[in-house]
């Protein structure tokens, strides 16, 4: 699923009747800060707040290997990579991966009136989601990172450098099985093994 920045535009009024003043133009909206690039080190004061409402820094992860991945509960792509997902926090986790899911999504995000986030709340306990799942109502996080979609993955090193941004695997249709390329994994080991990421960029799908 493609995630969408909603950017409202500012918007001056026009000059007040009896001043004499011209009309003035339209304040152009604000432009969204440019994407972390490889190589880049990640702002330690990046915050993210999870379903539960408790707040967790990227600083409070460095040490550790950082997996961070754009989730929904509806696109169909991520429906299929949900599994993966599961499984590489399963054989990650002890090798000090720390792996956080992003919802961007702002039509998922939003209130009935009830629970926050209850919906999700309900998907992550349904499904044995074990990975830490966050949202980021106001895109800012999104912004920092330029994701595009669910799932775009990024890989961070232990030192909260980017070392990997882009697709899951080459299988965004569920079919390969076994001879499926996992990019995140491959990511993942050659970080955990202090080497360079073969294949550093790749265009994520969802």
């Amino acid at each position: 699923m493609t995630l969408r920045r909603i950017a409202l535009a500012a918007l001056l009024p026009a000059a007040v009747a009896g001043l004499g003043a011209g009309p003035m133009a339209p304040r152009a909206p604000q432009a969204a800060p440019a994407p972390l690039a490889i190589g880049a080190t990640v702002p330690a004061d990046v915050t993210l707040t999870d379903i539960y409402g408790k707040t967790h820094t990227l600083g409070d992860y460095r040490g550790k290997v950082v997996f961070v991945h754009f989730w929904s509960i509806v696109c169909p792509y991520e429906k299929l990579a949900e599994p993966r997902c599961i499984a590489i926090q399963k054989d990650y986790g002890d090798k000090g991966v720390v792996e956080i899911a992003i919802n961007a999504n702002q039509r998922e995000l939003k209130s009935d009136g009830g629970e926050p986030y209850a919906n999700l709340r309900a998907h992550v306990e349904q499904a044995g989601v074990n990975f830490l799942v966050t949202v980021d109502p106001g895109n800012k996080v999104t912004d920092v990172f330029g994701g595009q979609s669910t799932p775009h993955c990024f890989i961070i090193d232990r030192e909260g450098v980017l070392r990997y941004s882009g697709a899951l695997d080459d299988d965004p249709r569920g079919v390969k099985g076994a001879s499926a390329v996992s990019y995140v994994r491959e990511a993942l080991d050659a970080v955990l093994a202090g080497r360079p990421v073969a294949t550093p960029v790749t265009k994520p799908y969802g």
